[in-house]
Formats: C-alpha cells, structure tokens, sequence
C-alpha cells in the first residue's frame, strides 16, 4: 500500500515534533488586592504606645514560576489615602505632610528583585519599598497555604501571608520617634487569584 505524499509529510512533520524538547509553562499570574486582604501595622516598641492601623485600598500581581522560584516576582501599589487607625484624628494626622503626605505621594509601592523558598510553604522575598519618593530595601517573611494550582479563575489559588518591618525615619517620618518609636512591622494576608 502507498502512501500518499501529503500524508507522509504530516507523518514526517509529526515524528520531528515530537523529538522536540516539551517545554512546560509553569508561571502562573495570579491578583492579590484589598477585595481579599489586609494589608495592617504596627508602629511603636512597646504594648503601651503601640498604634495599629492597616491600608484599605490596595493591589498587586504574584507571579508563581515552580520550576524556577528565584523568578517569581510580587508587585504591590498601594493608595497612601486609604490609611486607616481606629481614630479619625490619627489617620487624618497621618495624611499630613509629617507622614505619607499623601498630598505629594498618593501611591507606595513594592516590587520584589529577589524570592527564595525557605522550606515547602515559605519564601523569603527580598524588595524594594517607595514611599514619600524615597526607595528602600524591605524584605518580607511568605507563608504559602491552602494552594490550590487546579482553581479555575477567579477562585482562590492560595493564601499569603507575608510579614516585614521597616524604620519611618529612613522615609523621613521623623516626628513623634521620641514618644512612638521608629520601627513599623506590617503584615500582609491576602488570597490570591488567577
């Protein structure tokens, strides 16, 4: 029996396509975002003047790559506006030129430049914050839970938590060090979704 050209061409062509390296697409662009996290702090070094309050605007992408973590990235921008305490007096205080001065900069930001896995459901992610115009190293502590790679989109892939601190007065948040303290831990909580 004869086979006609056109089908041992397809036969040929099939053959050579499968002695092709398979490359596997890992990578997955997930959201994180105010809808489904707290970004919260805490500034002070004691329980006695220790002020809490958290940002309600907000929004970031994770890029998740399994076969190669280092090239995950974490991007987050943040609305200085939307800073909340639980007085009013405080977060308008907070706004002013003194702090975020949000007049100016109504946008913080932090971009990753660095993630490492530390055991099977953390990551240490080194990066970048700016705030009031000033850029800064902040690294954070990632815990990774409830994964879930099958989600369809829209569904909750996996949760995050993330924890850091950083010092104000490298930000030129100086007022109130004295009485307060310098140093501001965050932690973020956040779902992410395809």
């Amino acid at each position: 029996m004869r086979v006609p050209d056109a089908s041992r061409r397809l036969l040929l062509f099939g053959g050579a396509a499968c002695l092709l390296p398979v490359r596997t697409f890992a990578a997955e662009q997930l959201h994180i975002g105010a809808g489904r996290g707290s970004i919260d702090f805490a500034i002070g070094d004691s329980r006695l003047f220790r002020t809490t309050g958290s940002f309600k605007d907000w929004l970031g992408t994770v890029r998740v790559d399994d076969s190669e973590v280092s090239r995950s990235t974490v991007a987050v921008k943040v609305n200085t506006n939307s800073i909340e305490m639980l007085d009013p007096q405080q977060s308008a205080m907070l706004k002013d030129a003194d702090f975020f001065d949000v007049a100016r900069f109504p946008e913080m930001t932090y971009l990753s430049t660095r993630i490492d896995r530390t055991s099977d459901t953390t990551l240490k992610v080194e990066g970048e914050i700016t705030l009031r115009g000033i850029t800064r190293p902040m690294a954070l502590d990632v815990a990774v839970t409830d994964r879930k790679p099958d989600a369809p989109a829209g569904a909750r892939y996996a949760r995050f938590r993330g924890t850091g601190s950083l010092k104000r007065s490298e930000f030129g948040m100086v007022k109130y060090i004295d009485m307060v303290g310098d140093k501001v831990d965050f932690s973020i909580r956040t779902d992410a979704w395809r």
